[in-house]
């Protein structure tokens, strides 16, 4: 089962009519293409940068509520009164620092590792940086070597590709002229030379290591909970502090500061503080035992999620998969009716009960 989104597909390569196996692209043919952008540029990472991250620790309701109350507190009382705040930089910190180390190691995914391919070019095999590979470049590859684009296959000496990193297949490929090559995939037997026909963003692994550095937002019933009963808490904490600071003005006969003071200290403990912080530092002690496992956390929320997880889907390789199949494409043999074939399998598709909404 590849990673490509439902839907997508490696189209059926045709080798550029331009290139010849023996000479390769010449250098007229290279500038036009790199002129034309048609170039291996290395695909953005969509994974959070670090001024989102705090953002989105920093700039919650609990720091907001808290926050306030502090900033009070250290204006009209001693900072030995204002001990309460500290929470926030606790709760923050343990959720950027766990970010910010899944954000690092999320940049440095990569299927393709630093490689410098060996490139023919006006009939002379040389060693370039993977960012300077154009469309229908002529690429020479041995045993060790890596696929760094997508490509066919135009010579094969005994050529075999191991696939297991894209498609979780551990028998390697015997390739012949002709048959496709994926970007990800290296050669384990045999040598040739493969024409580049997806470069950049449109190759098979970049696509793969850009979907797998993308940052999905995790949702977690504990902590909605939580932001629900601040919201509460917030629209009774104000009528309760206009009470207090009457009291303390009018019947108390307070100063101004005391009365601050001595109102603050009476609404913080309505706050669940206690609960907001082990919250995410039970979150936090889940993240370090999946890591002991090789597992990375990219929010702590997904702690949350992973122990409500009941049934785990794999295909026989071990790789994770969803609870059916897509299909990608329709190949019609003979002289066979590809409308009719498709509405017969709309029709299966649309009677599957998995398939019906209820």
């Amino acid at each position: 089962m590849t990673h490509l989104e439902a839907g997508d597909r490696i189209d059926a390569v045709q080798p550029a009519r331009v290139t010849s196996p023996v000479t390769g692209l010449t250098s007229a043919e290279v500038a036009e293409r790199v002129a034309g952008g048609k170039i291996n540029d290395v695909p953005v990472r969509s994974s959070r940068s670090l001024a989102e991250i705090v953002r989105a620790n920093v700039f919650t309701r609990f720091n907001a509520i808290i926050g306030v109350l502090w900033v009070i507190m250290l204006a009209v009382a001693p900072i030995q009164d204002s001990l309460f705040g500290f929470v926030i930089l606790a709760n923050t910190g343990i959720g950027i620092v766990q970010e910010w180390r899944a954000k690092k190691t999320l940049d440095s995914l990569a299927v393709i590792g630093e490689v410098r391919p060996t490139v023919r070019r006006d009939g002379t095999a040389a060693e370039i940086a993977t960012s300077q590979i154009v469309l229908d470049d002529l690429i020479e590859i041995g045993p060790g070597d890596k696929a760094v684009v997508d490509g066919v296959c135009v010579e094969a000496d005994g050529l075999e590709i191991d696939e297991s990193l894209l498609t979780g297949e551990a028998d390697p490929v015997v390739k012949q002229p002709g048959d496709r090559i994926m970007s990800g995939s290296f050669v384990v037997a045999g040598g040739g030379s493969f024409q580049a026909t997806r470069v950049g963003r449109e190759a098979y692994a970049a696509q793969l290591a850009e979907e797998a550095s993308r940052f999905t937002l995790v949702h977690s019933e504990l902590r909605s909970g939580i932001s629900t009963i601040l919201k509460y808490v917030t629209w009774m904490m104000i009528p309760t502090a206009i009470g207090l600071i009457i009291s303390q003005l009018v019947v108390k006969d307070n100063e101004l500061k005391d009365s601050i003071a001595r109102t603050v200290g009476g609404i913080v403990p309505m706050v669940p503080e206690g609960l907001v912080l082990l919250t995410s530092v039970a979150f936090a002690i889940g993240v370090i035992r999946l890591g002991r496992k090789q597992c990375l956390v990219q929010e702590l929320p997904a702690i949350e999620g992973l122990a409500r997880v009941d049934t785990v889907c794999l295909d026989k390789t071990g790789t994770l998969t969803e609870g059916g199949m897509d299909v990608t494409e329709l190949r019609v043999l003979g002289d066979g009716d590809e409308a009719y074939l498709r509405r017969v399998l709309g029709e299966l598709g649309s009677a599957d009960p998995a398939r019906t909404p209820r």
